[in-house]
């Protein structure tokens, strides 16, 4: 296994990862609509990939997480071929992001990643008819590849938490990195926008997947709300009556 130094030698975190050359590295931790995190999940099951890895580290909560039946740590590294896929399901604190973030590039710079790709959400407030996808490469040359590939390139801004400092770290050791964005309304999960991001990230890697099945959880998901939204206009013009025949 390669990765990071032992926990025991001072580094707060251990990388457990086994030797992939050329790996492209896909990140998907929490973060706004939980995009990131829908997305990578979605990949990891639908390319039928096995978990290769894990983070170790005094700082994580001290849980397993139960997943068809069997135990797995929270913080987890997902293989097939050359494709890594990281996700998380647990909020991680920007301490420990540093430090994970610092350890994987350590481990994707000796293994000379192909590319490395974070994704995620941007919270814009409202809805619209067609979500973009927002984007920013390390360098000019991956922005040129990311516009080419329908992605809006992001020129003004903060990426907060895993993506953002994977990015930077990334970025200082020469490695082609980027981080896709969904824009999401980001006030709840939203699968809509973690298939746009599938379909970008699938013109930059190749990678072949149908996002069907994030477009039909999207569905329910609207279809849901939207009866919600009648319940409650229901009740409030129930409520309006209610209190007319009261005053008038």
């Amino acid at each position: 296994m390669a990765g990071g130094e032992n926990v025991e030698n001072g580094k707060p975190v251990k990388v457990i990862l086994p030797e992939i050359k050329n790996p492209v590295f896909i990140e998907g931790y929490p973060g706004v609509g939980l995009v990131g995190h829908i997305a990578a999940n979605f990949l990891a099951k639908e390319l039928g990939m096995k978990m290769i890895g894990y983070v170790e580290s005094p700082f994580i909560p001290p849980m397993a997480l139960i997943l068809e039946g069997k135990p797995n740590p929270p913080l987890r590294f997902y293989g097939r071929d050359n494709l890594i896929v990281a996700v998380a399901d647990i909020y991680v604190p920007p301490t420990l992001v540093n430090e994970i973030a610092k350890e994987t590039v350590r481990y994707l710079k000796e293994m000379e990643a192909a590319k490395v790709i974070s994704l995620g959400g941007i919270g814009i407030g409202f809805f619209k008819e067609k979500m973009e996808v927002w984007g920013v490469g390390a360098t000019e040359e991956l922005n040129k590849e990311l516009q080419e590939k329908g992605v809006k390139i992001l020129q003004y801004g903060s990426i907060m938490g895993m993506s953002g400092k994977l990015l930077w770290e990334a970025s200082r050791e020469n490695l082609n990195a980027y981080v896709l964005l969904g824009e999401t309304f980001g006030d709840r999960p939203d699968p809509r926008a973690a298939a746009n991001v599938v379909e970008a990230l699938k013109a930059l890697t190749g990678i072949e997947v149908s996002t069907e099945p994030l477009l039909k959880e999207a569905e329910m998901i609207e279809e849901q709300l939207r009866r919600m939204h009648e319940q409650m206009e229901q009740a409030r013009k129930k409520a309006e009556k209610q209190y007319e025949s009261i005053y008038l």
